[in-house]
């Protein structure tokens, strides 16, 4: 007996109760119990005032991630799309140019997938955040397998939007991936900026930049500016094509100034193709903004106020989304790992940069 028998649409549907469900031949408990978490998370969204559009979504919503899990307790031979030989497998991944095939896929943990909607489907409040970052933390296995599947950022937004929302879980992810290193970044970055100034002061190239910046300027930025002009790459390799880089060019792979009151998710999406890896936006004056966000493919992440926050979430955003540096800052982003937080071998990195962290290394205070 089907839904259909029983003239069961959406809105009846959002009614039944578990001895509905028995009536109309749903027998399974674990059944009846997923779609009854299914209707009250609908009836919930619905009462705070969210679309239930999403429950769905053409095949991608919370219903069709409840239906896949109920799918995949079944026993092979019910279940309508039944697993294909190898050979058709093989077939499959040269078409899709993929070389993972289903028998050998990590099975999902129902466990972690209900945390994972639960995440979600429920946006955060005052009274869930620390349910969100508990269940942040549960998940960190399985999210992680995911995300080294090389999804988009996009479609780890789309499955982990709380990243968006709740910024502060890209830090926390960092944390998870290398606790004793997490900090690095702020704490060391007031003393060595200096020291960063002091030694790119020995570039004429770097000398002149930083001559630009006026004494009460934003010495942060003023570093920066010294660090990638100094460990400049000028000739990069983009898709496998040799490209000239000027110093100045490169800057814009870092941080892009936008006027203050501009839309900045519509500059988000508005982005040059060029720039792929995540980069800064900052709102307002280009040597004093107001506030930063990190451009995830089109996706505006808010990072605060502070350009050294900004840059700490920036580059924590390569580790936690799994992307590559920008080409044009890759000597700039290897010094950083190497001798600031630590997370790369300072032996593999060019001797250039090496070189350049000797002399700030040397620089007294």
């Amino acid at each position: 007996m089907s839904a259909a028998d029983n003239d069961i649409d959406y809105d009846v549907f959002l009614t039944l109760s578990e001895d509905d469900m028995k009536e109309v031949g749903i027998m399974s408990f674990g059944a009846r119990r997923r779609l009854s978490m299914v209707i009250k998370a609908a009836n919930g969204a619905a009462t705070k005032g969210y679309s239930q559009e999403h429950f769905y979504n053409n095949g991608s919503g919370f219903l069709e991630y409840k239906l896949k899990n109920s799918r995949m307790s079944l026993p092979q031979d019910k279940k309508k799309r039944k697993r294909r030989s190898r050979q058709e497998l093989e077939v499959a991944a040269k078409s899709a140019k993929t070389v993972v095939a289903e028998d050998e896929e990590e099975p999902i943990t129902p466990g972690d997938q209900e945390k994972v909607d639960w995440m979600r489907y429920s946006p955060p409040t005052g009274d869930n955040q620390k349910k969100h970052r508990d269940l942040f933390i549960d998940t960190f296995s399985f999210r992680r397998k995911i995300i080294n599947g090389s999804p988009t950022i996009t479609d780890v937004l789309c499955q982990f939007p709380r990243l968006q929302d709740m910024p502060e879980l890209i830090n926390l992810e960092f944390q998870l991936l290398y606790p004793d290193q997490c900090d690095n970044f702020i704490s060391r970055w007031g003393r060595m900026k200096e020291q960063i100034i002091l030694a790119g002061e020995g570039n004429a190239s770097v000398l002149v930049q930083i001559q630009k910046f006026q004494p009460d300027d934003n010495r942060d930025l003023c570093a920066l500016t010294a660090l990638a002009f100094a460990l400049h790459k000028s000739v990069v390799q983009v898709r496998g094509t040799s490209t000239s880089s000027s110093r100045e060019n490169s800057l814009l792979f870092l941080v892009q100034s936008i006027p203050e009151g501009t839309d900045v998710e519509a500059a988000a999406k508005a982005k040059k193709p060029v720039y792929q890896q995540p980069f800064l936006l900052a709102l307002g004056p280009a040597r004093r903004p107001v506030q930063y966000f990190a451009v995830l493919d089109k996706v505006a992440v808010p990072c605060g106020t502070s350009l050294i926050t900004a840059i700490d979430r920036l580059f924590k955003c390569h580790f936690v989304f799994n992307v590559h540096y920008s080409p044009a800052l890759l000597h700039f982003w290897h010094f950083i790992a190497a001798f600031i937080y630590e997370v790369l071998d300072p032996h593999t990195v060019k001797p250039i940069i090496r070189s350049f962290a000797s002399s700030v290394r040397a620089v007294e205070l």
